[in-house]
């Protein structure tokens, strides 16, 4: 009598069949792999002479305008296909339809733009994307307005103005036209986060010390950069009363300093347990980035945020305050004066 399982072995003559079976269809799929791979080394398909490529500000203002031009391609007959989710197209020209202009809408946010380039039938296509973030009105949140403020009469730009110690300081970084940049070389950028100016041209060249001494520079008429008796000042009113010099580490006086702001709501200055984030004198410092290279390089931003001292270290270098996101002290270094570019606060002396 056979047993369940006995009964459920299949007779040999079945399992030779299907083994053979499984066999052939193993040799025909290898033979089709051949095949393929036999056609594609004979494909007449090439590749294009060169890469797409184009550029594109890192911020740009709602309601700007973006001319854009891929180049990059060689081939003759090249022709481009732009994908932009969100943003409104204008036009589209050049032979290829290589130059597109867009408009930037009144959404806060990143957006990607996306060019195919591609020739005859003959040739694979080719893809490049890039991204801009916009800037408005309601970029920046969290920071406080002072009720006293500044009107720069050179061109109407408005600053709260604080009083720590024995000065009063700009509540934001400055955003004076005549010399600097905004970060990434835009106009968006210094919207937020004020202008990067090297040493030289914050200050015109001219160091100064002395409490409310410092030099004019690019601030307006009755201010000044701050100098290194500036930086203590503010330094020892935040800390209490408790002196400390201006080469010092300043500990744990970051937080009481840094923003607890958004841009286009991500946080300025990223999340660290080692930084309470308070802004309890109204300094609403942002993480506005550096600039080297003669401004045509940009890093840092929403990572760390630089400050000039009029005050130089010697003929080649100037000092300057910054602090980082995940460190809760403010430590002081130098730099080449027409090297980095820094933000700038202006100050004058209490009335």
């Amino acid at each position: 009598m056979k047993t369940e399982r006995e009964g459920a072995v299949a007779p040999k003559i079945f399992r030779s069949t299907k083994f053979a079976a499984l066999l052939m269809v193993s040799i025909a799929l290898v033979l089709c792999a051949c095949d393929k791979d036999d056609e594609d080394e004979g494909s007449d398909m090439k590749y294009l002479e060169g890469s797409p490529y184009f550029e594109l500000p890192v911020y740009a203002m709602t309601g700007d305008i973006l001319e854009v031009t891929a180049t990059g391609v060689a081939t003759e007959g090249v022709s481009y296909t732009w994908t932009f989710p969100g943003l409104d197209s204008i036009s589209v020209s050049g032979t290829g339809k290589e130059t597109i202009r867009l408009r930037v809408p009144d959404t806060l946010r990143v957006f990607e733009i996306t060019a195919t380039a591609s020739a005859t039938a003959d040739y694979y296509s080719a893809v490049y994307s890039n991204e801009v973030m916009s800037v408005g009105e309601n970029s920046i949140t969290g920071v406080p307005v002072p009720e006293k403020t500044f009107t720069d009469p050179r061109d109407g730009n408005v600053y709260g103005i604080v009083e720590i110690g024995n000065l009063e300081w700009f509540a934001r970084n400055l955003n004076w036209k005549g010399a600097g940049h905004g970060y990434g070389k835009t106009e968006a950028g210094a919207y937020v986060f004020g202008r990067l100016y090297t040493w030289n041209d914050a200050t015109g060249g001219k160091s100064a010390s002395g409490l409310g001494n410092g030099v004019q520079g690019v601030c307006p008429e009755g201010w000044s950069i701050p100098t290194s008796d500036d930086w203590t000042d503010l330094a020892k009113a935040v800390n209490g009363g408790k002196d400390v010099t201006f080469l010092e580490d300043w500990k744990g006086i970051a937080g009481k300093l840094m923003a607890n702001a958004k841009f286009n709501g991500v946080q300025v200055w990223s999340y660290s347990p080692q930084v309470d984030i308070t802004n309890e004198y109204g300094w609403s410092a942002l993480a506005a980035g550096s600039s080297y290279n003669n401004y045509n390089n940009y890093n840092n931003v929403l990572s760390y945020g630089f400050w000039w001292s009029c005050t130089e270290r010697d003929s080649n270098y100037a000092h300057y305050k910054y602090m980082f996101s995940e460190y809760p002290n403010v430590p002081t270094a130098f730099a080449a004066k027409d090297g980095m570019g820094a933000s700038v606060r202006c100050v004058r002396l209490k009335k």
